[in-house]
C-alpha cells in the first residue's frame, strides 16, 4: 500500500510567519523588524534604478561650448532620415560638417558665425560610388548635359559647380535654365531661421526674411572650370546676433540644407509633404544655444528629422527681378 504521507527529507511547508521567522533563528518581532529593512532597501533600490534608467532616456544632451567647433552630418541619395542612416550600410554620398565661432560685433554684441561644407569622397572607389549614384539613367536628356572631367573619370567632376546657383550658367555652374520646364532650380541652398529656446516662437528676425544662400565655393583652386575636379563645397558664412555682451539670452537656431530639384526622387515618408520647389530637404540641425553673461555660448547641435518645411518661396527668390537669388547672411542690421 502507497504512503501518502510528506517525506520527511523534504522541508515542510512554511504556512506560518512564527515557522518562516525560525529559519533565520530570530524571534517575531525581529524577524519582523529585520524584514522592513529589506523591505526598505528594495524600495530605495528600486527608486534609484528608476532614477538611473529615466536619466538615460530624459536627460537633455549636454551643453558644450560652440565656439571654435565642427559637427558632422551625412547626405544620402536619394536622402534618408538621421535614425535609419545610423542603421544603414549604404555610405553617404557626400559628407559635411557645420562649423561654428563665436565672434564680438562693432557695436559689442555676441554673434555666432556658421558655414557649412561639403566634401566627396576622392579615392577610387568613392569615383566609381559617386558615378553609379548620379547616372540618372531614366531621364532621357541627361546625356546632353551630363558633364565629365578632363580624363573622363568623374562626372560633374566640381562639387562647388554642381551646388551653387551663383555664376554664368553651364560655364561657372553647371546648372541651368532647363530647356523643357523653362526654369533653373539646380542648386544647392541653406536656410536658418531664429527661434526661441523651445522652438516654437520664430524671431522677428528671421520670420518674413530668413538667412538663405546658395553660393558655394571650392578651397581656392585656381583656374577652375566645369572639367575641374573639385572634391570640397564651402558655403558662405552666416552671422546670427545672440544679445549683448553682458545680456543673458537663449534661443535655437534652425538650419536647413535643400536641393531645389530632386527630378523625381522622394523624401523619407517622416519629413514633410511640402516640396522645396521641386526639390526637397538634404539635412536639418536643430542649435541649442545659451549666453551667460561674459561668458562663451554653451549649447547643443542635433541633425533630426524635420518637423517643418522651410516655408521659404525659392522660385519667387530665385527669380526675382530685382536681383535674383540674393544672399541674406546676418539678422544684425548695419
Amino acid at each position: 500500500m502507497t504512503d501518502c504521507r510528506q517525506s520527511t527529507d523534504r522541508p515542510e511547508e512554511i504556512s506560518d510567519f512564527r515557522q518562516f521567522s525560525k529559519l533565520f533563528r530570530l524571534s517575531p518581532r525581529a524577524f519582523a523588524g529585520e524584514l522592513r529593512l529589506v523591505g526598505c532597501f528594495f524600495v530605495i533600490l528600486a527608486v534609484c534604478s528608476a532614477t538611473t534608467i529615466s536619466g538615460c532616456t530624459r536627460e537633455p544632451q549636454r551643453k558644450n561650448t560652440l565656439d571654435g567647433t565642427r559637427h558632422e552630418f551625412a547626405i544620402h541619395w536619394p536622402p534618408i532620415a538621421p535614425e535609419v542612416e545610423r542603421a544603414r550600410k549604404k555610405p553617404p554620398l557626400l559628407r559635411g560638417d557645420v562649423s561654428i565661432s563665436e565672434s564680438i560685433t562693432a557695436d559689442q554684441r555676441r554673434a555666432l558665425k556658421i558655414a557649412v561644407t561639403i566634401r566627396r569622397p576622392s579615392d577610387e572607389e568613392g569615383r566609381k560610388f559617386w558615378n553609379s549614384q548620379l547616372a540618372f539613367s531614366s531621364v532621357p536628356w541627361m546625356d546632353e548635359v551630363r558633364v565629365w572631367d578632363s580624363e573622363e573619370k568623374w562626372q560633374w567632376p566640381n562639387l562647388p559647380y554642381l551646388l551653387r546657383r551663383y555664376g554664368e550658367e553651364r560655364v561657372e555652374r553647371y546648372g541651368g535654365v532647363d530647356p523643357e520646364k523653362l526654369v533653373d532650380n539646380d542648386f544647392a541652398a541653406l536656410l536658418i531661421r531664429k527661434f526661441d529656446v523651445e522652438g516654437k516662437v520664430e524671431s522677428q528676425d528671421t520670420f518674413s526674411s530668413p538667412l538663405v544662400s546658395a553660393e558655394w565655393r571650392g578651397n581656392g583652386e585656381p583656374d577652375t572650370d566645369i572639367h575641374t575636379v573639385a572634391h570640397v563645397a564651402n558655403s558662405d558664412r552666416f552671422v546670427v546676433h545672440v544679445g549683448g555682451g553682458d545680456e543673458r539670452a537663449k534661443g535655437m537656431l534652425k538650419l536647413w540644407l535643400i536641393y531645389a530639384d530632386f527630378l523625381g526622387s522622394l523624401p523619407p515618408r517622416s519629413w514633410p509633404e511640402e516640396r522645396e520647389w521641386a526639390g526637397g530637404i538634404l539635412a536639418y540641425c536643430e542649435i541649442v544655444w545659451e549666453k551667460v553673461s561674459g561668458e562663451p555660448c554653451l549649447g547643443t547641435v542635433r541633425f533630426l528629422t524635420p518637423s517643418r518645411p522651410t516655408g521659404f518661396e525659392w522660385a519667387e527668390w530665385s527669380t526675382d527681378p530685382s536681383g535674383p537669388a540674393q544672399s541674406r547672411l546676418t539678422d544684425i542690421s548695419k
